[in-house]
């Protein structure tokens, strides 16, 4: 899988113990992008989706899903679902949320 992230990020890779991995794309404004493999795996948007009318339940019943939103500072979060992957972002200023839009559609699956 491939993904055009937005440049100037600092890239923290966690790994969960053979039972895949997570990589933090993380920018000076403190937003993030993130990719997981990692089955059982909660991410950084995990509150944010339990905050949600029934989004949390979705999201397990679901192979695909897509699931966003505003935080209480006015900041979007996305996740995606697709079969055994999640990825999204996270913190994203109304101003940048287009650019952060743009690299969730530039996701290429191998």
């Amino acid at each position: 899988m491939t993904m055009q992230v937005p440049n100037e990020f600092s890239l923290t890779k966690i790994s969960t113990g053979g039972e895949g991995q997570e990589h933090r794309y993380w920018y000076p404004d403190s937003s993030l992008i993130y990719i997981s493999d990692a089955s059982g795996n909660t991410t950084v948007n995990e509150r944010l989706i339990r905050l949600q009318n029934g989004a949390y339940s979705r999201k397990f019943l679901s192979d695909s899903i897509i699931l966003s939103g505003i935080d209480e500072k006015g900041y979007y979060w996305r996740e995606v679902k697709y079969k055994g992957l999640l990825y999204g972002y996270f913190n994203v200023s109304p101003e940048k949320k287009q650019l952060y839009d743009n690299a969730m559609l530039s996701i290429k699956y191998k």
